[in-house]
């Protein structure tokens, strides 16, 4: 009877004992389990530049004991390369006389990056961000950065601005003037007229006095008594055509000036006297031996 009562004992005993061992190998299964989710989605994450959620992965899977010995040790080297290149900025806040502000709240669209500010760096995710500063009284600042990878303790700052005085809150901006433009008058136009018909008369008697000058040089050194009057003819051209040429310079010079200085502008110009309209004239007077050439009029 003792024998039966022990072995029917132990037969109630085994089944519980099988279920314990069950249970107990249960939860190492799923352990696990999510170790490799956490090993292969943080190296997704990583890829995508989730790196703050990629650290976490890396290292939930490289703490836990019942995960694969290759496994945490393969977590651990990618959680080293991932805090290398996971970027860190200091967010700060200025007032209007260039104190700190602590107590603000950073936002980046609808997520929340920080609480308040107390000058130490945090992590933050690689790229475009427009960050929004919540001030105490309600004001809020906003800006807009990049932040690169393998950037560390980067300072983003921002600084309330002093508010305008009432009355010039509204004030239209100045505008702005362009400097006057006048329109040239018809003086240096006459002017420069001038040394072109000028210039032209000069090459004009120049060419005849040419031709007279060739019929002496073909008669030279037995020119006939009536060649007399083609030599004081040419002499006479020649004359015309330096005058012409020197009327030419002279008015040319006018011209310029009166182009780059301005002065024959039409709010610039003088009213001639007794109503008369500005001229200008060319003045040729012959002298022994030459000819005077100028230019005058009212400018």
């Amino acid at each position: 009877m003792l024998v039966r009562r022990r072995t029917a004992v132990s037969l109630a005993l085994a089944p519980g004992l099988f279920c314990l061992l069950c249970a107990s190998s249960r939860p190492a299964a799923a352990d696990a389990k999510a170790c490799i989710r956490a090993h292969s989605t943080g190296q997704r994450e990583s890829k995508a530049g989730h790196l703050r959620l990629a650290s976490q992965l890396f290292t939930s899977c490289g703490s836990d004991e019942t995960c694969p010995d290759q496994l945490r040790k393969e977590c651990a080297e990618f959680l080293e390369s991932v805090r290398k290149t996971i970027p860190t900025v200091i967010f700060s806040v200025l007032d209007e006389t260039g104190g700190d502000v602590s107590s603000v709240k950073v936002l980046s669209g609808d997520d929340s990056l920080a609480e308040g500010l107390d000058g130490r760096a945090m992590e933050i995710d690689p790229g475009k961000y427009h960050l929004r500063f919540v001030l105490p009284g309600g004001d809020t600042l906003s800006t807009d950065v990049v932040i690169r990878e393998g950037e560390k303790d980067r300072l983003v700052q921002v600084k309330k601005e002093k508010p305008l005085p009432v009355g010039d809150a509204f004030a239209p901006a100045p505008e702005k003037r362009e400097a006057p433009r006048h329109a040239l008058g018809p003086t240096p136009w006459i002017v420069a007229g001038t040394a072109v018909a000028a210039l032209g008369a000069g090459v004009a008697l120049g060419l005849v006095g040419n031709s007279k000058k060739s019929q002496l040089d073909q008669c030279k050194p037995d020119c006939p008594g009536d060649m007399q009057s083609t030599y004081s003819s040419a002499k006479g051209l020649f004359l015309g055509a330096d005058i012409g040429f020197g009327v030419a310079i002279v008015a040319a010079g006018v011209a310029t000036w009166l182009f780059v200085s301005g002065s024959g502008h039409d709010d610039h110009a003088p009213t001639a006297p007794s109503g008369l309209s500005p001229s200008v004239r060319p003045v040729v007077s012959f002298v022994p031996g030459g000819g005077l050439a100028a230019v005058s009029g009212a400018f």
